[in-house]
């Protein structure tokens, strides 16, 4: 005689007081787990490429300042943009809020903010929505 001879021919209990747990609830107890939360992407963001900010030829720099002249609120830009302590560069798209002559901001809807010394390149978009 077996071990479980005496059970295994009963059928399966059923709480009558708890609900039986759905099948991707129950699946979701035995999905990974990430012991390090956020280690992943440390990672790869320190595999990215690091690079010094490039500087503007004196034409690009006139090109830019003459850009920002003609940009109004509500124009869709793609803005190409340096971050010094993420040594990279980055694009960014959003509709202009606007530009803040004192401090030399533009600012888009979503209350982002781009420095213009930061910016190497802007190219006005037509409204892709």
């Amino acid at each position: 005689m077996g071990k479980y001879d005496d059970i295994i021919n009963l059928p399966h209990h059923v709480s009558k007081n708890h609900p039986q747990m759905s099948p991707e609830n129950r699946a979701a107890q035995f999905a990974p787990f990430a012991a390090l939360v956020g280690y992943a992407e440390a990672i790869s963001a320190s595999q990215e490429i690091k690079e010094d900010k490039k500087l503007l030829a004196e034409d690009k720099k006139q090109e830019l300042e003459e850009t920002l002249r003609y940009l109004n609120k509500g124009d869709y830009i793609e803005v190409k943009y340096y971050v010094a302590n993420k040594k990279n560069y980055f694009i960014y798209k959003g509709y202009i809020k606007r530009i803040d002559q004192i401090d030399k901001l533009i600012i888009f809807d979503n209350r982002k903010s781009i420095s213009i010394k930061d910016v190497i390149d802007i190219k006005l978009l037509s409204d892709e929505f």
